[in-house]
């Protein structure tokens, strides 16, 4: 009982909540005559000496004793059929996380002076439940998640996402349809599927996508290879290019501060490929200057008063590197049981983030976040 002793959780309210009529209204294009009221967070939370652990349920996070309470609580499931933190991203203060067939959540620091993060769930419901995101992107300062169907594992039956892009808002507790219209130019109601969404290292967003036919079993699908900048239109690419796009950027590609730090600590981690996320970036970036060496995961902050850039290990070792290149912190985060790992890690407030999941080859089992204060002293 002392983890739940040494944090303090407030306000826990209901995870679903209807949605008001404004809202409806909104959806249909109409302006609401009133302000809309914004959704209350499903939870207070402040990390303090020892963690908070949140395993995904069938109603979105729940805090659990400890992680060895998620030993063995769900079974083994192939990736893109399981719940689990996909994609984080920061957006200023705020830290973001697309979790596969659930929803989005949101965590905000409280301007109370406590050190309080306010914790906002934005259900997917059962529409999430049947698909895979397989993107998390700004676009517009809004955030977009893809949902696709994967087919390799599961042969669903469920139809083909329509809306396939989905945002949320302050003032729904639900996600919400979201237009990108190089991806709407292929119509799921035509059998268009669009099954991956990436940003290449020349800034374009380079996606693929799949024409399926489930009425015929001898159907071969097309697929057509793509690139745009999300706001005209799209052209094909070569198969080639498409590959190269999803490749780490190099080293030399990160902000200059950035670079610094991560050479420092890929040089003290012994690894040499990072996936970054950052409020500088629009989606999760990877850097590589080895990419035959292991990969960390990282948050940067590149604020001119606070630049840092925090990387972890999927076995928990951190560093904590600051302006200059130095790492001046080594630490752990608190231990997983064997088959677990960190899959990635945020900051909000004086608080990280970090996705955990219990993993066999392919496939997870129980999947969530842990919380815990950010002391680099």
């Amino acid at each position: 009982m002392r983890r739940f002793c040494a944090v303090v959780l407030l306000c826990c309210l209901a995870l679903s909540c209807k949605r008001a009529k404004a809202v409806d209204e909104q959806a249909a294009g109409v302006t609401p005559s009133a302000p809309v009221p914004a959704v209350a967070p499903s939870m207070f939370l402040r990390a303090g000496e020892y963690p908070l652990w949140f395993q995904f349920a069938a109603n979105g996070p729940v805090l659990i004793e400890a992680i060895e309470d998620a030993c063995f609580s769900s079974a083994l499931v192939p990736w893109p059929l399981a719940p689990h933190v996909r994609f984080m991203l920061a957006q200023g203060d705020t830290l973001l996380m697309a979790v596969n067939r659930d929803g989005f959540i949101r965590l905000v620091p409280q301007k109370d002076g406590y050190g309080y993060i306010g914790l906002y769930h934005f259900s997917g419901g059962e529409f999430w439940r049947q698909y895979t995101v397989g993107a998390l992107l700004f676009f517009d300062e809004k955030p977009a998640a893809l949902l696709y169907r994967d087919d390799r594992f599961l042969d669903s039956g469920a139809p083909l996402p329509f809306p396939r892009v989905w945002t949320f808002a302050p003032y729904a507790a639900e996600s919400l349809p979201f237009v990108l219209p190089p991806l709407d130019a292929f119509n799921p109601q035509d059998g268009w599927d669009i099954d991956v969404l990436r940003r290449g290292g020349d800034g374009l967003w380079y996606f693929r996508a799949v024409k399926k036919n489930t009425d015929q079993p001898d159907f071969r699908p097309e697929i057509q290879m793509l690139r745009s900048d999300l706001v005209k239109g799209s052209e094909q690419v070569s198969l080639g290019a498409f590959q190269n796009a999803a490749l780490p950027e190099p080293l030399s590609a990160a902000p200059g501060p950035l670079r610094d730090m991560l050479a420092a600590v890929f040089a003290e981690s012994g690894s040499g490929l990072a996936a970054v996320v950052s409020p500088e970036f629009e989606t999760t970036r990877s850097f590589a200057a080895d990419r035959e060496k292991s990969a960390v995961s990282g948050f940067y902050s590149g604020r001119p008063e606070n630049t840092f850039l925090l990387a972890a290990t999927p076995q928990g070792k951190a560093l904590y590197a600051q302006t200059g290149g130095n790492v001046i912190r080594h630490f752990s985060l608190p231990p997983l049981p064997e088959g677990f790992c960190y899959t990635g890690i945020g900051v909000c407030g004086d608080t990280i983030f970090a996705s955990w999941e219990e993993q066999d080859e392919y496939s997870i089992g129980a999947a969530g976040f842990m919380v815990v204060k950010l002391d680099v002293k």
